[in-house]
């Protein structure tokens, strides 16, 4: 697991019990792998599953999708100098606080 492991583990440790069945287990791990996605930023947009059994492997691609990307509303370009940048974070340490031209 990655980034969105923290919440993805209290969604494991709240749910989980012994002798889940199959459904349960992937709506459990469903669960949890959404928790990742809307608590992190860094998370992705859908949930993949994969069931191992004694017997057998079973990948289930697009399980669910519950951040699905859609087209933007408007567009989010700005044009340059429409941010005033007041410059460098070292800069304003040593007592520089004079805007700064970026537009070139």
């Amino acid at each position: 697991m990655g980034s969105g492991s923290l919440n993805a583990m209290s969604v494991f440790e709240s749910s989980w019990r012994p002798n889940l069945t199959r459904d349960e287990a992937v709506e459990m791990v469903k669960d949890a792998i959404e928790a990742g996605i809307f608590n992190d930023l860094g998370s992705g947009s859908n949930v993949d599953v994969c069931v191992i059994t004694k017997d057998n492997v079973e990948y289930i691609c697009g399980h669910s999708q519950p951040n699905e990307r859609v087209a933007k509303e408007q567009s989010y370009r700005f044009a340059a100098g429409t941010t005033e940048f007041i410059g460098s974070k070292a800069g304003a340490q040593a007592g520089g606080a004079a805007a700064m031209d970026v537009s070139a």
